[in-house]
């Protein structure tokens, strides 16, 4: 990917050639200058921020591309014998819109934000995360957080040196530091924007503002002015349409009208982006006049995505389907907003932006658990997308509320969630989408008991998934495999085969393509989950033991997947009848809840593992269990909790 970038601050490629006929091999540029890690910043701020500045337009040009690096660290970033920056290593780099397909595969993970870990890089924000990493540590020689609980808070350590680093660069890396997404800037262009204002304090506000405020004409004529009186910096400007030309070029013009139907629609984002042009324009000259930089304000920056993201949505069939382009249009910001507000990043904001962007983090919450504050955003979405009239908006607003309630045991609702889901997605011909919701439907219908529906559900969208997306197969096995686990002896065993042939996916994938192991960890815990439903516990704990393994190799040891292996380990050992480990198991599961004062977690778990215990017989170590869980109900939870507890350690005991 690394011939898609050129920038001065982004290594790029000499040659390509075999290596023995087998290897291809890549020529790039001596980098005497050693790698960032080897570095201290130790002299004036502003000659740290400057490197910093520059590694960021490296990073910054990569997106533009459309990649994300997703393994931004110190070693990738290497220096030439002058002492220049250069962004290398694109090694785990994809596609921006492949960014779904291959979050899973990700690089470094003391510099990944800790959703990341969870759920695998989404977009350029998770790059920025590691870039504001990085900068902090050239500044005050450490990292930022303190501890693991500090990261997951976002709590920034009080800086060492702080003395010698202005607080308004803290606070602008705090915020790229911020756990959630939704909250860090928007992109790289919107961070450097602010960096810059503070290695280049401008006059009031924005260099070109006091060059426009005020002045009751077209932004148009100032753009003459301010040109005819600064002829020496005129070339650097004189182009700024060419900002929108990949966005909105005649090509796009012409089938956006032939997509609309009429005119009308097509000439609004023409003067939409005609308005952004000229005060884009204003903004670049005075910037010029001033010596300060020329490119795109933070404001200016958010306004070009939220009208790409508008463009690309319009262009595409299902993402169109129902929408009101006139809304849509209208509701496109004011750009002479940053006349005044050049430094309102959030302006942007909204719109298929965000109806884009919701539809990610909602997959986020729903994939660590977050049910609560998913159903929140959930919710968000779907009146957005009726707002926009979005069809598939609504589709997918739908589809996710479904998986909520699924998660929550919500069964009936969740069907009629995901059938609606799936009316919209056959209306609109999205088969993958169509497949991608009889795979929820099928693991409801396991939780149901209908195991006739499970491979009728499955095997529907499996032959979608083996033609369009072969990726997934693997993880349909797994939906499909666990379905079956409820039913008698002869449909466990064959669902037990499922999840063994989805292990078996997964380690071919691993070999042939590479990547994070994560995924096959998933699958030996699926497996496993099989194993003991056909009371094969010993071989169970074998592939437990692996996946917990590879998993905590990857991601630490307190993350909601570390707890549910646990869980598992621990009833293995019950079965087994090797209480001495299910009791260490037991202890260090609490402990994990303790350690992360998820207290509501806490109960859940000491319920779960009493009634265990007394499935057995062991009457007295479930009694502990529920005595322990109690005082922690007490301190933490609610007086209907303690309650709870009390009434099951009443029936324990009189039974």
């Amino acid at each position: 990917m690394l011939a898609l970038v050129e920038h001065p601050n982004v290594i790029s490629v000499i040659d390509v050639g075999l290596f023995q006929l087998h290897f291809i091999a890549l020529v790039m540029p001596y980098m005497p200058g050693g790698t960032l890690e080897e570095r201290e910043f130790l002299g004036p701020w502003k000659d740290t921020l400057e490197v910093a500045l520059q590694i960021g337009r490296g990073l910054a040009a990569i997106h533009d591309a459309g990649i994300l690096h997703r393994d931004l660290k110190p070693n990738n970033i290497l220096f030439d014998a002058d002492g220049r920056p250069f962004v290398a290593d694109l090694g785990l780099a994809c596609l921006v819109n492949d960014s779904l397909d291959m979050g899973d595969r990700v690089g470094t993970k003391e510099y990944m934000a800790p959703a990341v870990v969870e759920r695998g890089f989404l977009d350029v924000r998770d790059d920025l995360y590691a870039y504001c990493m990085i900068v902090y540590e050239m500044f005050h020689g450490h990292s930022p957080f303190a501890s693991m609980a500090d990261r997951e808070r976002g709590r920034v350590s009080k800086p060492s040196r702080a003395d010698r680093v202005p607080r308004s660069i803290d606070k602008i890396l705090a915020r790229g530091l911020a756990p959630d997404a939704g909250k860090r800037w928007p992109n790289m262009a919107a961070l450097l924007g602010a960096l810059e204002a503070v290695h280049q304090p401008a006059k009031p506000g924005w260099p070109w503002t006091a060059a426009v405020c005020g002045v009751a004409i077209a932004a148009s004529v100032a753009v003459g002015l301010l040109v005819s009186a600064q002829p020496a910096h005129a070339d650097a400007c004189e182009d700024i349409s060419g900002e929108l030309a990949s966005i909105w070029d005649d090509e796009i013009q012409s089938e956006l009208r032939g997509a609309f139907g009429n005119r009308q629609a097509g000439d609004g984002l023409d003067r939409w982006a005609g308005r952004w042009v000229d005060v884009r324009a204003a903004e670049c000259s005075a910037a010029k006049a001033s010596g300060a930089s020329t490119k795109p304000s933070p404001c200016s920056a958010s306004l070009r995505d939220r009208f790409q993201a508008t463009v690309q949505a319009f262009r595409t069939p299902h993402l169109r389907e129902g929408l009101s382009y006139a809304t849509v249009i209208a509701e496109l910001p004011d750009p002479d907003h940053c006349i005044d507000h050049p430094h309102d990043a959030e302006w942007g904001y909204g719109g298929l932006l965000e109806l884009r962007n919701i539809d990610v983090e909602v997959q986020a919450l729903v994939g660590m658990g977050d049910l609560e504050v998913a159903r929140d955003r959930q919710q968000s979405y779907m009146n957005l997308s009726l707002e926009l009239r979005s069809d598939y908006g609504v589709a997918r607003a739908m589809f996710w509320r479904g998986e909520i309630r699924r998660l929550d045991g919500e069964l009936d609702g969740a069907v009629q969630d995901f059938e609606r889901a799936y009316e919209e997605a056959w209306a609109m011909g999205l088969g993958v989408f169509g497949a991608e919701v009889q795979m929820k439907l099928a693991a409801v219908a396991g939780a149901r008991g209908e195991f006739g529906s499970v491979d009728a559900y499955a095997l529907g969208a499996r032959g979608v998934f083996v033609e369009y997306r072969p990726d997934r197969v693997a993880e349909l096995l797994q939906v499909h495999g666990l379905g079956l686990l409820a039913g008698p002896e002869n449909v466990r065993e064959r669902g037990v085969a499922l999840l063994l042939h989805a292990v078996e996916l997964r380690e071919a994938e691993l070999q042939n393509h590479g990547g994070t192991r994560e995924r096959l960890s998933a699958a030996h815990e699926s497996y496993a989950r099989g194993l003991l439903a056909v009371h094969r516990a010993g071989e169970a704990l074998e592939y437990l033991e692996l996946a917990l393994r590879v998993h905590q190799e990857e991601f630490g040891h307190g993350s909601w997947r570390t707890r549910a292996l646990l869980m598992l380990k621990f009833f293995a050992f019950v079965e087994l009848g090797r209480l001495a480990n299910a009791e260490t198991v037991e202890r260090g599961l609490l402990k994990l809840d303790a350690d992360n004062e998820a207290w509501g977690r806490y109960t859940e778990d000491a319920f779960t593992l009493a009634n265990r215990y007394s499935a057995t017989g062991e009457f007295r170590r479930a009694a502990e269990v529920l005595q322990a869980g109690r005082h922690m109900a007490s301190q933490h939870g609610s007086q209907e909790e303690v309650w709870r507890f009390d009434i099951a350690i009443e029936e324990l005991v009189g039974g």
